[in-house]
């Protein structure tokens, strides 16, 4: 982690412009490594664009989780191409164009 997302207002820029690019991850309410990706954006991740894949999960959407073939959590979706797992935020901000 190279800490080049760690100053408080960076992390909102690279939530809110990953946002812009269309990306959305899609999780699960249970899985740690949904919460680990979460913890990686902190308050941030309130810009993100997320799915709640379990259908006992808040605002759930598992039809569209189905339809998008997520398998895994998390999964992200970025410029058409899904990358299964945890993602550092350099990696998000690279693959997206942020």
């Amino acid at each position: 982690y190279t800490g080049l997302f760690t100053a408080a207002g960076t992390q909102d820029e690279l939530a809110q412009c990953l946002t812009q690019k269309g990306v959305v991850m899609y999780g699960a309410y249970w899985c740690p490594h949904c919460a680990n990706q979460k913890a990686e954006f902190g308050p941030s991740f309130q810009y993100i664009n997320s799915v709640e894949c379990d259908p006992n999960g808040d605002n759930a959407n598992p039809q569209l989780c189905q339809e998008k073939g997520v398998t895994g959590y998390p999964t992200w979706e970025i410029n058409g191409q899904m990358y299964s797992g945890e993602q550092s935020l350099e990696r998000l901000a690279s693959l997206a164009g942020c």
